[in-house]
């Protein structure tokens, strides 16, 4: 029941990233300029998310 619960958590907690991902979309410096803080903010809070999910994508495999 436990491990049930945990699963749900994280996997709630791993649609909200993707969410986030999705949203923040391509980040392009053709779009928002190159060396901007605009395109450095975009560019590092990508890569947080996306290190974030693969840590999510190992606990909820873990967690099988």
């Amino acid at each position: 029941m436990k491990i049930q619960s945990e699963k749900v958590k994280l996997q709630k907690k791993l649609n909200k990233v993707q969410k986030e991902i999705d949203k923040l979309g391509f980040v392009s410096v053709l779009t928002l300029g190159w060396q901007t803080q605009r395109y450095a903010k975009a560019s590092r809070k990508l890569d947080y998310l996306s290190m974030e999910k693969i840590e999510l994508l190992k606990k909820l495999e873990d967690a099988k």
